[in-house]
C-alpha cells in the first residue's frame, strides 16, 4: 500500500507544482476574495482530474500483471521449441536419407538428368536442415538452455574432418584449403566437440563461399599455454569497419558484393558458442585478406574458473 501511494504522489507532484505556479502567476491581488476561492476550487479539481485516472490505471495494470503466469508462459515456450525441433528436424533427416538412397541407386539405376535433379533437391534439404538447426540452437543459447558436453579430443583431426565435410563445396568454388597444425602441441583440447565443430564449419564455409575463385583458404591452429587458437584466412572482398562491427550481431547478413541467403545467425551463434567456452571470437580485414579467429581454453578450467580473468 505504501508503495502504491508513493508512486501516485510522485507522478502527481510535478503536475501539481506546475499548475500551482500558473495560478500564482495569474493571481490578481486586487481581485475579490470570491475569485481566489474559485481559483482554489479549480486547482483542487485539477488535482483530482490527475489523481483519479492514475489510481484506476495503476490498479488495473497491477491486476493484469498479477494474473500473468510467467512460469506457464516459459513452459509453453519451451514446449513449442521442443515440438518445432521434432516436427522440422525429423522430416528433414528422412528426406536427406531417402534422397541419398536414390543417388546411390539403391532403388534402381538413374540417368544423368535424374541424378542432377535429385542432387539439387538434396542440397536444398540439407540447407533447410542447417537453417532449422541454427535457429533452434540460437534460441537455446539465448535462453540458457544449452549445457556444454565437454571432453578431450584431437583438435587437428576435428579440423581435418571439417575440411573433408566441405571438400565438395571447395572443389565447386575452385578453392584450395591448406592447414598448418605444426604448433598443435599437444593435439588434444578440452571442449564440446559438436559445438566447436559447428563453429569451424560455419567459419570455413563462409571463407570458401566468399573467397575468390581459384584462391586459397589458409587455416592455422595453435595449442599453447592452455589456449586453443583457430585462424582462418581468405582473399575475398574486403570487409569495411561497419561490416566488422555488425558481423556477430543477430540477423546481421552482410553483403560483401556476393549474393548470399540466410538468416544471418551463423556468426552470431558461433559467438555464443565461443563465449560459452569462456573464449573470444573476432574478425579482421587487412592487406586484401579477411581473417576470422577464435580463442578458447584448451584445458578443463571448471575447478578454477573464478581465478581466471578472460
Amino acid at each position: 500500500m505504501l508503495e502504491f501511494l508513493r508512486k501516485i504522489v510522485c507522478t502527481t507532484f510535478k503536475d501539481s507544482v506546475f499548475c500551482f505556479s500558473i495560478l500564482i502567476l495569474c493571481y490578481n491581488p486586487y481581485a475579490a476574495l470570491s475569485d481566489f476561492r474559485i481559483a482554489v476550487t479549480i486547482f483542487i479539481s485539477f488535482i483530482a482530474y490527475l489523481l483519479i485516472p492514475r489510481i484506476l490505471n495503476y490498479r488495473s495494470d497491477e491486476v493484469v500483471f498479477n494474473y500473468v503466469d510467467f512460469d506457464k508462459l516459459l513452459e509453453q515456450r519451451e514446449t513449442f521449441v521442443a515440438a518445432l525441433a521434432h516436427d522440422l528436424r525429423s522430416p528433414s533427416l528422412s528426406h536427406i536419407a531417402g534422397l541419398q538412397m536414390l543417388l546411390n541407386e539403391s532403388c534402381g539405376v538413374l540417368n544423368k538428368e535424374q541424378k542432377s535433379v535429385i542432387k539439387a533437391i538434396l542440397n536444398s534439404c540439407k540447407y533447410m536442415k542447417e537453417l532449422v538447426f541454427t535457429l533452434l540452437s540460437t534460441y537455446k543459447f539465448d535462453c540458457g538452455m544449452v549445457n556444454l558436453n565437454c571432453g578431450d579430443f584431437d583438435a587437428s583431426l576435428l579440423v581435418e574432418e571439417c575440411v573433408e565435410d566441405l571438400k565438395n563445396l571447395a572443389v565447386k568454388k575452385g578453392v584450395s584449403i591448406e592447414i598448418d597444425h605444426s604448433l598443435m602441441r599437444p593435439r588434444e583440447i578440452f571442449a564440446d566437440f559438436v559445438q566447436i565443430k559447428r563453429v569451424i564449419i560455419n567459419l570455413l564455409s563462409n571463407a570458401i563461399n566468399y573467397a575468390g575463385i581459384g584462391s586459397k583458404v589458409n587455416i592455422d591452429i595453435i595449442n599453447d599455454k592452455g589456449y586453443f587458437r583457430f585462424y582462418i584466412e581468405n582473399s575475398g572482398p574486403p570487409l569495411t569497419d561497419e561490416m566488422l562491427r555488425k558481423l556477430f550481431r543477430r540477423y546481421s547478413n552482410i553483403n560483401s558484393g556476393v549474393s548470399k541467403t540466410g538468416f544471418g545467425l551463423g556468426l552470431y551463434l558461433s559467438k555464443q558458442i565461443i563465449e560459452a567456452h569462456s573464449g573470444y571470437i573476432k574478425a579482421e580485414s587487412e592487406d586484401g585478406k579477411n581473417i576470422f579467429s577464435f580463442y578458447i581454453p584448451s584445458v578443463d578450467i571448471s575447478n578454477y574458473r573464478s581465478k581466471i580473468v578472460f
